[in-house]
């Protein structure tokens, strides 16, 4: 059988990077023109994006069975979240950090397995990046994968991209984040 989970709601594409002190007063003085300058291409490259959709009250999730809508997720997922850790450059000298991107973008994702045996709505994960500390917004997540029964899709389809707006780009003090970081642990 083939088994489709699909999100409809807000994508993002944020990246996060360690900043110097002088660039954060860049990034400051810029706002949002600071994606006219060459940091445009800087925002994409790296490993420490956070690119999916947005968890939030909008979020519309489905799942289907050979093509028929099946039982539904929300309530059974809110359990199974496993939360991807997003390299915060904690044990760093890096004294800032620079969030730029996008977290509007209206859009679908459909992750789908094929050859599963049965479906049981317990047995999906979303791996989410927890972004609050960064974004400064409480519970701030990206969806980022979907597993079912541990296993990751078969295929996974974006569609239905409608256009985004740029946010104004972000400085954080990772002393801050230290800081909180040493007293939840």
């Amino acid at each position: 059988m083939r088994l489709v989970f699909s999100a409809r709601g807000n994508c993002c594409d944020l990246a996060v990077h360690p900043v110097s002190r002088t660039t954060a007063r860049k990034v400051r003085e810029l706002g949002s023109g600071l994606y006219r300058q060459k940091y445009l291409n800087w925002w994409r490259k790296g490993n420490t994006c956070a690119y999916g959709m947005r968890l939030e009250e909008s979020l519309q999730m489905q799942v289907a069975l050979d093509g028929e809508a099946v039982e539904c997720v929300e309530p059974v997922l809110s359990g199974n979240i496993e939360e991807i850790p997003l390299p915060m450059y904690l044990d760093s000298r890096v004294s800032h950090l620079c969030v730029m991107g996008y977290d509007n973008e209206p859009c679908c994702c459909s992750w789908v397995w094929d050859d599963v045996r049965a479906h049981d709505a317990s047995g999906f994960t979303l791996q989410v990046q927890r972004m609050d500390s960064v974004m400064g917004a409480p519970d701030y997540c990206v969806l980022d994968n979907v597993l079912y029964e541990g296993r990751p899709a078969d295929d996974i389809t974006w569609c239905d991209t409608k256009g985004f707006d740029l946010i104004t780009p972000r400085v954080v003090d990772l002393a801050a984040l230290r800081q909180g970081a040493s007293a939840r642990a």
